[in-house]
């Protein structure tokens, strides 16, 4: 594949995912919010009416697995791509936006860690309590396969945007002659 578009495509790939992320950010907060308030019932000794919290909770795991097969190969297409990257002005260019993108998944990766740690403390019921514990697992696991991402493409930069040794610099131009 040759560096500009496989750049591009590399770019388009990690904004989707990071764009999946925050849709399996969204589930999760909703989670969240279920546990609070399921949470806030117990506390108070009221009657909790969400009876499908339990099987929500597993099937949002499925969905993460699913999830997480897919965000694993992020370091080989990015690994696979620095493997090819040399010195191109035009390369240079895409390689930062994929470095923002990357460091924009590394970070929702983190961002959605906390979040499930926080889903987890709220959750009571004792099946559903480890559930959540084998979710924050999942996902700090995710997190840490993405934590690598930026520094991928930070290398990627560098070989797009630093000329090899010995390289010929661009010849400057001209003095202006001196009408004397």
């Amino acid at each position: 594949m040759d560096l500009v578009p496989g750049l591009k495509q590399l770019e388009g790939t990690l904004s989707l995912t990071a764009d999946r992320i925050n849709i399996v950010k969204s589930k999760l907060e909703d989670l969240l919010f279920r546990a609070q308030k399921i949470s806030a019932a117990a506390k108070n000794n009221m009657k909790d009416n969400d009876t499908m919290y339990g099987y929500d909770l597993q099937n949002f795991r499925r969905d993460l697995r699913t999830f997480g097969m897919d965000l694993s190969g992020l370091t080989g297409l990015l690994a696979g791509m620095e493997r090819i990257a040399a010195y191109d002005v035009a390369a240079g260019k895409f390689a930062t936006g994929v470095m923002r993108a990357s460091s924009r998944v590394s970070n929702s990766m983190k961002t959605l860690h906390d979040m499930s740690l926080l889903a987890h403390q709220h959750i009571r019921q004792n099946d559903q309590k480890i559930l959540a514990w084998y979710i924050a697992q999942e996902i700090e696991e995710m997190m840490q396969k993405c934590a690598g991402l930026p520094a991928i493409a930070n290398k990627i930069v560098i070989l797009t945007t630093t000329e090899p040794p010995g390289a010929v610099p661009p010849a400057s131009p001209a003095p202006p002659a001196n009408p004397a």
